[in-house]
């Protein structure tokens, strides 16, 4: 199913929205930050909800507040979700945190072979330090690229478009995967206690991560409506989406561009939402 129907769509979002609920539910008892992220934030300013083409829901944590509501669901979490992170799931190749619809299925294009458990998920991602020095920071994105390129050498193993990148990726694959999540862990230790404005997800590559996100973005938040639901987000949501999506962030983009970013070739929602 590369083009996703309207109908499924918007199922989509709804059994992601009953887990970006529960999620919220479990931050607000414990005290738990977060803000929403990306796409999900810019629906809410710009659109009150989803953006209409958009399957997908993103927050964001701090590394504290992140180790602690993984910690926190291994009780609280309802009994129909499952957290997925690479130490709940050995087949999980990513380093950030998916909440997933027991008894449902998201078959991604290209990551059938994939061992990790499978379901309508939304993304958690951790910020942590990103050191000020030019070095440092060089230092640190360029560690957790070759981090992310390691654990996703198993997708792109697969991708025999381009014989370079699917060369580089079949040598990568020969490593083991828990030496990217080490990399990463070895990261998050060194800049524990940076004294830096900045943080980043180092397990997420998108072109904006490497310049950092303002701390104060996690910090300084307040609520947001997003279908019907408050949940948090920056008191500087102007800031936060420029620095995503640039300064014409409330434009729509032309009609090519409205589609969803994830193709699925196979989509079950288990019992009806």
């Amino acid at each position: 199913m590369d083009e996703m129907d309207q109908n499924t769509l918007r199922k989509l979002q709804m059994t992601e929205l009953e887990m970006l609920a529960e999620l919220d539910r479990i931050c607000r008892k414990n005290a738990i930050p977060y803000i929403l992220d990306g796409g999900t934030m810019l629906g809410a300013v710009r659109h009150g909800g989803f953006i209409p083409w958009d399957d997908d829901v993103d927050v964001r944590m701090l590394r504290k507040n992140y180790d602690r509501f993984c910690e926190i669901c291994r009780k609280e979490l309802d009994s129909k979700y499952f957290l997925q992170t690479y130490r709940t799931d050995s087949g999980y190749r990513w380093g950030y945190a998916r909440i997933l619809k027991n008894g449902t299925v998201f078959k991604r294009k290209g990551q059938h072979k994939m061992t990790a458990r499978n379901g309508v998920f939304i993304d958690i991602f951790p910020d942590d330090n990103l050191p000020a020095a030019f070095w440092g920071k060089k230092m640190c994105n360029g560690i957790s690229w070759l981090c992310r390129k390691l654990l996703y050498s198993e997708v792109g193993a697969l991708n025999k478009n381009k014989f370079s990148s699917w060369i580089g990726f079949n040598f990568l694959n020969m490593f083991p995967k828990y030496w990217g999540h080490k990399g990463v862990e070895y990261l998050t230790e060194k800049y524990a206690d940076c004294n830096t404005p900045h943080v980043r997800c180092l397990s997420w590559g998108a072109g904006f991560e490497s310049k950092g996100f303002l701390k104060k973005w996690h910090t300084e938040t307040k609520e947001y409506t997003f279908e019907g639901l408050k949940v948090p987000g920056p008191i500087d949501m102007e800031g936060y989406l420029t620095h995503i999506f640039g300064t014409d962030y409330m434009k729509l983009p032309p009609e090519e561009k409205r589609y969803p970013g994830h193709v699925a070739d196979y989509i079950d929602f288990g019992e009806e939402v």
